[in-house]
Order: C-alpha cells, then sequence, then structure tokens
C-alpha cells in the first residue's frame, strides 16, 4: 500500500515539474539568461499545478476511482492551461 501512494505522489509531482519545465524553458532561455524573476515563475507554476494535482487526487480517491494519480495529474495540467490563456486574454471593450 505504502509503494503505491509513493507512486501516485511521483505520478502527481513528475507531471506538473514536466510541464511547468518545458513551458517555463521556452520564454526564459529566449536570451540564453535565467532571471531570478524566472526562477520564481517556475517555483509559482510547480506549486499551482501541484497543489492542483493533489486536490484532484484526494477528491478522485474519496470518491473510489481507480487511477486517479493519473487523471488528477491530467487535470492539474489542463486547468493550468486554461488558467494560462485566461490570464492571457484581453478583457473586451464596450
Amino acid at each position: 500500500m505504502e509503494i503505491k501512494i509513493l507512486y501516485d505522489f511521483g505520478i502527481i509531482v513528475m507531471i506538473p515539474i514536466i510541464r511547468s519545465v518545458s513551458g517555463w524553458g521556452v520564454k526564459a532561455l529566449k536570451d540564453n539568461r535565467v532571471t531570478k524573476f524566472e526562477m520564481r515563475q517556475l517555483v509559482q507554476t510547480v506549486i499551482r499545478v501541484g497543489t492542483i494535482g493533489l486536490m484532484g487526487y484526494f477528491g478522485l480517491s474519496i470518491a473510489g476511482i481507480d487511477n486517479a494519480a493519473i487523471a488528477s495529474a491530467i487535470g492539474a495540467f489542463f486547468v493550468d492551461k486554461l488558467f494560462n490563456a485566461l490570464k492571457q486574454t484581453k478583457p473586451i471593450r464596450q
């Protein structure tokens, strides 16, 4: 049982890290320098996506859904993409 929890936790942690680093790396490495601000952005993204994944994992586990780790990690990936798209959308002037 402990090994399964560690395995699930690994999935929940690794997918946000991979997603965050891949998206962040494209923008941060354009000028071949990594600033403190860019590092802070990476850490914030990993924490945000990881938290979303953990909340999804515990919610799905309580509901009795198998493979909750994979489902919640993938869900966190898409929710974070949605949040980023909403942040970048400019408001419509009336």
